[in-house]
Formats: C-alpha cells, sequence, structure tokens
C-alpha cells in the first residue's frame, strides 16, 4: 500500500470566493471569520457536562453526505461526544473551507452528542454515508490521515480548510462512481433481498456469528446510501437493521 504526505498550503483566494458566492455559496470571508458559531447545532440548548476530562482531545473530523449532496459536518471530540455539527452541501464549498478553518483553531468548545445536535434528523443523516478524518501517528507524530486520498498531511486554521473540503468532493465522486457501477443492472436489488431473507431466517442469538460475512459485505458497501434509487437505498438499510439487530440480540444474551 502507497501512503502519501500532503503539507497544506493553500489559503483563500479573492476570485475563489468571488466565484463560490457567484454560485449561491453566500459565506463572504469576513463572514466566515467572525459568524462561524451561527453554523453549528452544537448550542447552550444542547451542551452537556462530560464525566470526564475533555476538553484538551483534538478534534476528528465525520462528514455525512446524502444522495442530494448535503453535508453535515461533524468536529468529534471521541466516540461520545462532538464540539460541532453543522449542515450544508458539497456545493457550499467556501462556507465549508471556512468551517474546518475555524474548527482547526477552536479552543473554548461546547459539547454535546450528534443525537442532541441533530434532534429529528439524527436517524436520517446516520443513514448517509460517511467520511471519517482522524488523527494518527505517521513518521513519529500525529497527523489527520483522509481515506479519500489516502494521504496523511499536517494542516492548520490558515490553510486546513481547502484541502479538508476538496477531500469532501473526491470521496463523494469516487464512491458515487462505485454505486453507479454496483447498481449497473438490477441484480444487486435481488442479491439485497435474498440478504435480508437470510438476516431474519434465524431468531437465536448464535446466528449472528454466522451472519458476520454478511454484515462484512453490506459494510464494504456503504456507498450504496447515496444511491438517488430510494428504493435500493431502503433496503440496503434495512439489511443493515437486521444487521444491527442480530448483534444487539447476541450482546444481550452473552452478557
Amino acid at each position: 500500500m502507497e501512503w502519501f504526505i500532503w503539507d497544506c498550503l493553500i489559503g483563500f483566494s479573492k476570485e475563489k470566493i468571488k466565484k463560490q458566492l457567484l454560485d449561491g455559496d453566500l459565506l463572504s470571508r469576513g463572514d466566515a471569520i467572525n459568524n462561524m458559531e451561527k453554523y453549528n447545532l452544537v448550542t447552550q440548548k444542547n451542551n452537556i457536562i462530560p464525566n470526564y476530562e475533555i476538553d484538551k482531545k483534538d478534534i476528528t473530523f465525520e462528514i455525512y453526505i446524502s444522495p442530494e449532496k448535503e453535508c453535515c459536518i461533524l468536529g468529534r471530540l471521541d466516540n461520545n461526544y462532538i464540539c460541532w455539527c453543522s449542515m450544508t452541501s458539497i456545493a457550499q464549498r467556501e462556507t465549508n473551507v471556512a468551517i474546518f478553518n475555524h474548527l482547526l483553531k477552536l479552543n473554548q468548545k461546547m459539547i454535546s452528542s450528534e443525537g442532541y445536535a441533530l434532534g429529528t434528523r439524527y436517524h436520517e443523516v446516520m443513514g448517509w454515508h460517511i467520511l471519517r478524518i482522524t488523527k494518527e501517528v505517521y513518521e513519529n507524530e500525529y497527523r489527520y490521515f483522509s481515506p479519500a486520498s489516502r494521504t496523511f498531511f499536517k494542516i492548520n486554521e490558515t490553510n486546513g480548510g481547502d484541502f479538508l473540503s476538496e477531500e469532501i468532493s473526491r470521496f463523494y465522486n469516487f464512491e458515487l462512481a462505485k454505486c453507479e457501477y454496483r447498481l449497473i443492472d438490477l441484480s444487486y436489488k435481488i442479491i439485497l433481498e435474498k440478504y435480508k431473507t437470510l438476516l431474519t431466517q434465524k431468531s437465536d442469538y448464535g446466528y449472528y456469528n454466522e451472519m458476520k460475512p454478511i454484515r462484512a459485505i453490506l459494510e464494504n458497501e456503504s456507498y450504496i446510501k447515496l444511491s438517488l434509487n430510494e428504493g435500493i437505498r431502503n433496503l440496503y438499510l434495512e439489511c443493515i437493521e437486521e444487521c444491527s439487530n442480530l448483534y444487539n440480540r447476541y450482546m444481550s444474551a452473552i452478557h
């Protein structure tokens, strides 16, 4: 496997900002710097107090993408807590750039969970395709890692947003192409129907282990969540739900 390092040196340009404004992305650079918190769905109303130290944790990113290119950016602190949740679209490039740059220099953080922040949209958004930007050790230092370009990179609050926003577009385009090739004919619908039948065939908790291979296949094909075919997408999500049911039944039994 070949790895690449990207030291981001990209900043804002007047021409790029002007183009995005004309294209409908209404966030100016000054607005981005001074008023970013208005995009954050983590507010005083859903702020929670963690029961352990979390202030010094680095932010990683989870970007949920809908079939209609809506984009939910989460600034994650750990498995339980987030400090940022915003809803934009892939087309709002400069807004997304500004959000990432804001998060990279964020010091004081309000803390919540995605369930509280998203409210009634939580289950909808959790059904979207996800890009995770993690932080991992590379060459004896922590760097962000993007699976979209398979890149380890060093960034800061003045240049990282452009790279991260570009990663969203790169990820979406590649994953959508995989989805379209997978759905090149009607055979995948038949496969999903057979998977669902198998996943619901038995109710004993040990059946979870037997169905692990199907679960692994489905997880590797999560790009199906980008399909504009609602029937296929819902059938896929039903299979994922049945996998969760099997897992929960198994965990309840062994504990």
